[in-house]
């Protein structure tokens, strides 16, 4: 009887041990599918996380063109304006602004720079180019697959405001008028190449 009981223990033993052993092995399997179950979720989270960086990005640059195409033209007009009241006062009778007529171009010049900031005109521009330096800013350290965009807006930024400056016109009417005209070529060339990359 006592041979029989020993029997029985053993056997008992040896079906805990397996029990044991196929528990332990159940369990490091679920320890792998949820390792993998959690990889694969932060991996997709990663991915949307990409997505919307990218995107977001993606939105910053087309608001820095837009941004760049009315800032162009709101300075291409306030240039014209000058180098027509400028043309007016040297060749013409003389140039009218705001009703009063000037024959001395010093003096047109002022009073349509006068003119401009009365109607609100620079501060538009000025306005523009203080949103546009902080959109510029925040398209900083471009996502990889926007290295190439980057490097496109920032030649149109730099030729946005190469053409700011003459908005505060000096040299002389032929000078002026020609290297306005310029830097106008050279904003609307680079601002068709960056709206090339970002369409």
């Amino acid at each position: 009887m006592s041979n029989l009981a020993h029997e029985d223990r053993e056997k008992e033993k040896k079906k805990r041990k397996m029990m044991l052993i196929v528990l332990t092995f159940v369990l490091i399997i679920a320890a792998f599918a949820s390792i993998g179950a959690y990889r694969n979720h932060q991996e997709r989270v990663a991915v949307e996380q990409k997505k919307k960086v990218e995107q977001k990005y993606k939105e910053n640059l087309s608001s820095a063109y837009d941004q760049m195409v009315a800032a162009g033209s709101m300075m291409e007009d306030i240039i014209n304006g000058y180098t027509e009241v400028w043309h007016a006062a040297i060749w013409n009778d003389g140039a009218t602004i705001d009703g009063q007529s000037y024959t001395d171009f010093n003096m047109a010049l002022a009073a349509q720079m006068a003119s401009y900031d009365t109607n609100g005109d620079l501060a538009t521009v000025e306005a523009t180019m203080i949103s546009l330096d902080q959109t510029m800013d925040d398209l900083k350290n471009p996502p990889a697959k926007f290295k190439g965009e980057y490097a496109v807006a920032l030649d149109a930024y730099t030729a946005v405001k190469d053409m700011n400056t003459y908005v505060n016109p000096s040299g002389s009417y032929q000078t002026y008028s020609q290297s306005a005209s310029e830097k106008d070529n050279e904003l609307a060339s680079k601002l068709n190449s960056l709206e090339v990359r970002i369409d």
